[in-house]
């Protein structure tokens, strides 16, 4: 466990030692990469509004996939700057209508996503047998993490999906 902490703390550190040298730069704890932020920058814009997103997975096309996080949080600040912009480099999200949702922006929505679970979370909402599944991952995850969870969703989709579950109801 102490090591963990270190290893946030470390790259807490660095995200802000560089912050200030006027660079932005993420470091990913996983495949010990940099990315630059003309790099993250030129990721392909994937990321809806919560409510946009949910609207679209009412369609029943696709499940929605939603990452909950803070401006506060330095695991959910490491998590947007190196895991998320390579698995959209990936298209890992191209099969699910993905939103991000800032807790200090949207508080009362995070709350009801998250619970009393802590950040960052991805949280994906799937149909099964007619009714709304909620699963998640909590804290900061590796490329190949989040790939094994978004991998997990059904392969078929119905196109008549009725949303049931007020958690999502947003």
């Amino acid at each position: 466990m102490r090591l963990i902490i270190a290893m946030v703390m470390m790259a807490t550190f660095s995200l802000a030692a560089s912050q200030l040298n006027g660079q932005q730069y993420g470091y990913a704890l996983a495949d010990q990469q940099y990315y630059s932020a003309e790099d993250v920058g030129q990721q392909p814009k994937m990321a809806k509004s919560y409510r946009e997103a949910y609207q679209d997975a009412q369609a029943g096309d696709k499940p929605l996939l939603v990452l909950v996080t803070a401006t506060w949080c330095p695991p959910c600040q490491i998590m947007k700057q190196t895991t998320i912009p390579e698995l959209m480099r990936k298209e890992s999200f191209k099969d699910f209508h993905y939103a991000t949702v800032d807790l200090d922006e949207e508080k009362e929505l995070g709350k009801q996503l998250i619970g009393s679970r802590g950040l960052p979370q991805l949280i994906m909402f799937e149909q099964e047998n007619g009714k709304w599944v909620r699963r998640y991952l909590r804290g900061i995850q590796t490329v190949e993490t989040v790939e094994a969870f978004v991998a997990q969703a059904s392969m078929f989709r119905t196109a008549d999906a009725q949303f049931s579950n007020n958690l999502i109801d947003k």
